[in-house]
């Protein structure tokens, strides 16, 4: 049998391993565009004490990825990802709202289910 070790380093040397280790993606320029498969999201309490953001975790051709989209976006569109299926999110940069605050805003496409 095997040992994981060595499992381990022929997986390294024939680059058969997958990394799941995620990349965070910020959103800085408007027409970025993430591609994937939704995988997961979970809630991060805020590091400015504004309460909670999910995060969420997607499979892209580049590899997994992870990223934020804001409270406003949370509240859209948040609650509609389903695991397994792929969406095209683009950002459209951000809009200015009551009281001065800015929100990101976003176009998100369904696509379907992956391997349809």
């Amino acid at each position: 049998m095997k040992k994981y070790a060595d499992m381990a380093a022929e997986a390294k040397k024939t680059k058969a391993g997958r990394s799941l280790t995620p990349s965070y993606v910020k959103w800085e320029k408007e027409g970025q565009q993430i591609v994937g498969m939704f995988i997961s999201k979970s809630e991060i309490a805020s590091s400015t004490g504004e309460g909670t953001y999910n995060q969420y975790l997607f499979e892209t051709d580049e590899g997994n990825v992870k990223f934020h989209l804001g409270h406003a976006a949370d509240t859209e569109v948040g609650a509609v990802f389903a695991p397994g299926i792929v969406y095209v999110i683009t950002y459209q940069g951000q809009e200015e709202v009551k009281g001065g605050r800015r929100v990101n805003k976003f176009d998100i496409i369904e696509l379907g289910p992956y391997g349809e």
